[in-house]
């Protein structure tokens, strides 16, 4: 049955991306024989159009990608306009020159607003960026060199000697379009993408997989202000006159509209809504205040009806045009799955993977921890357990990073680790799973475990845009192995599909596969049997012995008593954050304090 249902899976595939290409090809065919039949108006219309689409994709990056809800559009847009304009017409720098500068130009004017922001997003981003617009905006009105409130008038396109036509620009501004659509195609389809995506839907997972979300938001932006600020340089070679009026907050409401319209985070909506937006309204210009009435009615529609924009709800409909064709047609035996190959094999490896020294985490007057030590030998698995609200949580959010420490130390192979970085700490070996699942909602189930990869098969931002054979080995790699993890977790059928439509226990163990695939020296494993079923935990045992077996030492946090019992080397026993006793399984369950303070006799 399995099979069958994949090949039907694989059918309809094939029939929607055929679909897709030929509804792309028309597209192209028309685009490109346009001013041929058009005639003035409409391919000065037609080209204006592009221009958004490009501006669209940018922000896409942006917003839709990393998760970047900002309104500086208008100044990061102006500051390529401008650049360009200003360098060609005053300084004689050819225009092509001129434009990539201008897109330097607004990448720099991106960091103004994310470097300000590094420690903030939401919220305060979005206010950051508004107050740019309107600095940047007043800069405009007050500065001799961009002509003021008057506006620029930059000079005629001039290349090899002859002015640049219309049809010209227009082939040239469709031309920049190609090549950003497939520049952000390329970075979506790629291990950065992943990791873009997953910075947006959960910033704590993702510095769980090793993304520094801070850094990862200012290179985010800067990908998407240089798109935008060459889209800005292509508007005032096609305007030839700019003024400050040309890059107001509206202009970065209408962009956002655009992407939330054709769907932001896909790959085809931004052209889509771009076209929308600026196409219907023109069947208004008899009664243009119909057109602010369409934008404010579009707006309603989308966020109320179609929140996944109209690509999105497409796609939701017909879920597999976005299923993993790294994967299809792969067979997994679970049986003969190799799980040495989990192991990293590092060099800096003692015979101690963890020792906490005297860790107390305190919160004003509540102490979570108190003076905890603990002891994980290499290749067992240690379970630290007591009763609810004893500090388990808090101890593991320590040891990994996410939270800080009021004295004491953790020490990782050998390494004093205590006030490293919690995606550092992955780096060096350490993976862990959460007491309440975190996944990434916008990835498939095998795109979840795969980002958990991103360290043993990484590669770089140029092989992501320029479609590597490194890249396209590493990625096929990644879901491979990812298939293959998911296989032994036994939920390999639900690899396409997305988190939010399986089981707590099934989203249990994809969380348990991503951390596995990091290849990590020690696992840490909050509850990882919530939710599961008495056969699952069972197999789950089993699983952790194979684990084990491989040389990879487990951290593991459980009320499951049998479960305890039956796997564990050592076990830690804390209450009130203090522990109160250590030893093997046998000993700690005939001991009376860990009887009267954990099972209330």
């Amino acid at each position: 049955m399995q099979g069958t249902c994949t090949s039907l899976a694989e059918k309809r595939q094939n029939k929607y991306r055929t679909i897709l290409y030929i509804m792309w090809a028309v597209f192209c065919v028309f685009a490109l024989t346009a001013p041929l039949y058009s005639g003035r108006y409409y391919t000065n219309f037609i080209m204006l159009v592009f221009i958004y689409c490009i501006l669209s994709v940018g922000f896409n990056v942006a917003s839709g990608f990393c998760g970047l809800t900002t309104f500086a559009t208008g100044a990061v847009y102006a500051a390529g306009a401008y650049t360009a304009a200003i360098l060609y017409t005053t300084a004689g720098i050819p225009f092509l020159i001129s434009a990539f500068i201008g897109a330097a130009a607004a990448v720099v004017m991106s960091l103004i607003v994310t470097l300000s922001a590094y420690k903030v997003a939401g919220l305060y981003l979005s206010l950051l960026s508004f107050g740019l617009v309107e600095v940047t905006s007043q800069i405009l009105q007050q500065l001799e060199i961009t002509g003021g409130a008057a506006g620029f008038r930059m000079q005629k396109w001039i290349m090899f000697g002859a002015e640049i036509s219309m049809t010209a620009k227009y082939y040239i501004v469709f031309a920049v379009l190609v090549l950003s659509f497939i520049l952000q195609k390329h970075l979506r389809d790629s291990l950065w993408g992943r990791d873009f995506i997953a910075m947006k839907d959960d910033e704590v997972a993702a510095s769980g997989i090793g993304v520094n979300f801070r850094l990862y938001r200012v290179i985010g932006f800067a990908i998407s202000s240089a798109i935008v600020g060459l889209g800005g340089a292509l508007y005032a070679a096609y305007a030839s006159y700019i003024s400050p009026e040309s890059f107001n907050f509206g202009l970065s409401i209408m962009v956002l509209l655009m992407v939330i319209t054709g769907g932001a985070g896909t790959i085809t909506g931004p052209v889509v809504g771009a076209i929308i937006i600026t196409v219907v309204p023109e069947f208004f210009n008899t009664n243009p205040e119909l057109k602010n009435i369409f934008y404010g009615v579009m707006l309603i529609v989308i966020t109320q009806l179609m929140p996944a924009g109209i690509v999105g709800l497409i796609k939701r409909k017909f879920k597999e045009i976005d299923y993993n064709r790294h994967i299809r047609g792969v067979q997994v035996d679970s049986d003969k799955v190799d799980y040495s190959k989990y192991v990293a094999h590092r060099s800096n490896t003692t015979g101690d993977v963890l020792v906490i020294k005297n860790l107390t985490r305190q919160f004003g007057g509540l102490v979570a921890v108190k003076n905890l030590s603990m002891t994980v030998q290499r290749g067992t698995i240690h379970a630290l357990i007591g009763p609810n609200g004893a500090g388990k949580t808090t101890a593991v959010n320590n040891i990994t990073g996410f939270d800080v420490p009021t004295s004491g130390e953790v020490w990782f192979n050998g390494e004093n680790v205590t006030y490293v970085p919690n995606y550092e700490r992955v780096k060096k070996g350490m993976s862990r799973t959460y007491q309440h699942v975190r996944m990434f909602r916008t990835l498939s189930v095998i795109d979840n475990v795969a980002s958990g990869a991103r360290l043993d098969k990484h590669y770089g931002l140029l092989d992501s845009i320029f479609q590597t054979r490194k890249k396209h080995r590493l990625d096929k790699e990644t879901y491979i192995e990812a298939l293959e993890c998911l296989e032994l977790l036994g939920i390999s059928s639900k690899a396409n599909d997305k988190p939010d439509d399986m089981s707590s226990g099934q989203q249990k163990l994809m969380e348990i596969g991503r951390a596995l695939i990091s290849k990590p020296d020690l696992l840490l494993l909050d509850e990882p049997c919530a939710g599961l079923t008495e056969s699952e935990t069972a197999q789950f045992a089993e699983m952790m012995k194979k684990i084990r077996s491989t040389g990879i030492s487990i951290l593991l946090i459980e009320h499951h008593m049998n479960l305890v019992m039956d796997v564990s080397d050592w076990i830690t026993v804390i209450d009130h954050g203090q522990k109160i006793a250590e030893g093997k399984p046998q000993d700690v369950a005939s001991n009376p304090i860990v009887r009267t303070a954990y099972l209330g006799e």
